[in-house]
């Protein structure tokens, strides 16, 4: 894994030694953010990365000039070590717990959240709805099983499949 662009640009980031997390590809990630360069503007944005497991979105938005992330997951550890590898402390929040915890409980307001939960996953409608709360876009990976709620439908902006990998992308801020 590594950093695609910004001031972080070709630096590795530590990959976490078990199996049970698998963190998104630097092809998936690169699409993801190609599509999202052409969308929003990262300079400035306060961005929360949900399941973050490494850390490589949240890292890649603060490279490519994000204000701040957020990192929450139950084991951090594995974040920690990439945002020390970068020195990027200044920049970077983490949050041990359970993700779901995190985003319904929140009251801050985020410009981008991304979530990448395990895809055995079976509350992405709360987390949705808490993203609709506390966020103005939402990056959601998912497995191809994932179907969005007819609620949140019309937030829907595009939707993408990279190798094994599915996004979802919602903008909070259509149709207020």
């Amino acid at each position: 894994m590594r950093i695609i662009s910004g001031i972080y640009k070709g630096r590795k980031l530590i990959s976490p030694e078990t199996k049970k997390v698998r963190p998104t590809s630097d092809r998936a990630k690169e699409t993801l953010f190609n599509i999202l360069n052409n969308i929003i503007d990262f300079e400035g944005m306060n961005c929360l990365d949900l399941f973050c497991g490494s850390g490589a979105l949240g890292l890649e938005a603060v490279s490519r000039g994000a204000n701040k992330c957020v990192f929450a997951d139950r084991d951090v550890s594995v974040v920690l070590k990439n945002i020390a590898v970068l020195n990027a402390e200044e920049k970077c929040i983490t949050f041990k717990g359970d993700a779901v915890n995190y985003i319904t409980s929140v009251s801050e307001k985020f410009d981008l959240i991304f979530c990448d939960p395990p895809y055995d996953f079976d509350k992405y409608e709360e987390v949705i709805t808490a993203a609709s709360n506390a966020g103005s876009f939402l990056a959601l990976e998912h497995s191809e099983k994932f179907v969005l709620n007819k609620e949140f439908e019309k937030f829907l902006t595009r939707k993408n499949k990279t190798g094994s990998v599915n996004f979802s992308l919602l903008d909070f801020n259509l149709n207020e």
